[in-house]
C-alpha cells in the first residue's frame, strides 16, 4: 500500500501488486547508413525485405517476453504464482537497484508473494466476509487522505496508483483482504486484553531506545543447505567464544559480515519500531544490558545480539495508542498464523 492511506496488519505483503508488466522490448539497433553505391541502389524488394524483418524483431520479442511472463514461479498449494507477477514489482525497483541486487530482491519479492497466496486462501477458507459497502467506505477514506496530503495535491486517487503501477481494483482487493484480516484476528480482543498487553510491552510505545552490538552471518546469497548449515555454524561458533569470555566486538571484528564489524558490531541506539527488522528488534528489546542473545535469523542471516545501554522513554497515555496496540496484538496473531501456514502448505519454488 501507498505510505499512510491503508490499515496495516504489521506485514510486509509485497506492496500494491499493480504494476503491469510491459513486454514490449524496443529495437535496440541503430539504422546504419550506406557504406556503398551498391547498397544504396538495392532492389526495392530486398530493403523491403530487410524492412519487415526489422518490424518483426520487436514483435518477437514482446511474444518471448509474454511466454517468460506465463511461466510458473512458484506453487503454493497448487496455486500457481507466474513470472509475469514478480516481474511487474520487480519493475518497480530495477531503476533503483544494483544488477547484483537483483537475485536478492526477486526472491523477496518472490516471498511477499507467497506469503500474500497464503492469505488470501486463509481468508477463503475461513470464509471471512466483507460487504462492498466496508470496501468502498475505506477506499473513499484512502481518497481524502490523498486529497489532504500537501504533496499529492492536484492529483486524483487513480493518478497517485498510476505512478505506483497501480489501479482502483488492486487497491480494493488490498482494502478487502486487510478488512479482513482485522476482522477475523480482532474479534476476541477487548479492551481489558488490550490494556494488559500495552503494560507488558510498554517499550514497543513510549520511545525507549537500546543501544546494541551484533554478529552477523550473511545468507543472503546462499542458495544450498549445505552453506546454510556452515553459516549456523559459524554463528554458533561466534556465540562459544562469547558465551567463554572472549570480548564481544572482537569476536565481531573476527565474524561478523556486516560493515559494522570495524566497529564491533555497534549499531547504536534504536528504538522498538521503524529502524531494525522485526525478529531483531523483538530479540534486543528482550534483552538487558550487557546481555547477549542466543542466535537469531532474519532476512539478513544469522545474528547474535548483545545490548549495552537502554534509555528509558517517556510516559504515554495508553488511550492516545490504545488502536494502535490492538492492531499490534492483531500483527502478533497473524505472523503466528502465518507460519503455520507456511509450515503446513505445499509450496513449490521453480528454479530457472
Amino acid at each position: 500500500m501507498i505510505k499512510g492511506f491503508t490499515r496495516q496488519m504489521g506485514i510486509v505483503m509485497s506492496g500494491i501488486l499493480c504494476i503491469h508488466l510491459s513486454v514490449f522490448a524496443a529495437e535496440t539497433e541503430t539504422k546504419k547508413p550506406s557504406a556503398s553505391a551498391k547498397k544504396a541502389t538495392e532492389s526495392p524488394k530486398k530493403e523491403a525485405s530487410a524492412s519487415k524483418q526489422k518490424e518483426a524483431a520487436p514483435a518477437k520479442k514482446e511474444k518471448d517476453a509474454n511466454k517468460d511472463s506465463n511461466k510458473v514461479a512458484a506453487t503454493v498449494n497448487g496455486e500457481a504464482i507466474t513470472q509475469g507477477e514478480v516481474n511487474k514489482i520487480l519493475n518497480r525497483f530495477t531503476d533503483k537497484i544494483d544488477k547484483e541486487q537483483i537475485p536478492v530482491v526477486t526472491k523477496q519479492i518472490l516471498d511477499g508473494l507467497v506469503t500474500q497466496k497464503l492469505i488470501m486462501q486463509f481468508i477463503k477458507d475461513k470464509k471471512i466476509e466483507v460487504s462492498q459497502a466496508d470496501i468502498d467506505a475505506e477506499l473513499e477514506k484512502v481518497r481524502k487522505d490523498a486529497e489532504s496530503n500537501p504533496s499529492l495535491q492536484g492529483q486524483t486517487l487513480e493518478q497517485i496508483l498510476a505512478s505506483h503501477g497501480g489501479s482502483i481494483d488492486d487497491l480494493k482487493r488490498d482494502i478487502k483482504i486487510s478488512l479482513s484480516l482485522e476482522r477475523y484476528f480482532g474479534k476476541d480482543i477487548d479492551d481489558q486484553k488490550i490494556k494488559a498487553y500495552f503494560e507488558k510491552n510498554k517499550h514497543n510505545y513510549d520511545d525507549t531506545e537500546v543501544k546494541a552490538s551484533h554478529i552477523l552471518v550473511d545468507t543472503r546469497n546462499m542458495k544450498t543447505e549445505e552453506e546454510l548449515a556452515q553459516a549456523k555454524e559459524k554463528i554458533s561458533k561466534a556465540k562459544a567464544e562469547v558465551d567463554a569470555g572472549k570480548d564481544f566486538a572482537k569476536v565481531a571484528e573476527q565474524y561478523s559480515d556486516c560493515p559494522s564489524a570495524k566497529e564491533g558490531g555497534d549499531l547504536g541506539f534504536f528504538k522498538r519500531k521503524g529502524k531494525m527488522v522485526e525478529p531483531f528488534a523483538a530479540a534486543a528489546f528482550a534483552l538487558n544490558v550487557d546481555q547477549v542473545s542466543e542466535p537469531i535469523k532474519t532476512d539478513f542471516g544469522y545474528h547474535i545480539i548483545k545490548v549495552t545501554e537502554i534509555k528509558k522513554g517517556e510516559e504515554i497515555n495508553f488511550d492516545d495508542i490504545k488502536q494502535d496496540v490492538k492492531m499490534d496484538m492483531m500483527s502478533e496473531s497473524l505472523n503466528v498464523t502465518l507460519a503455520q501456514l507456511k509450515q503446513n502448505a505445499k509450496i513449490d519454488i521453480k528454479t530457472n
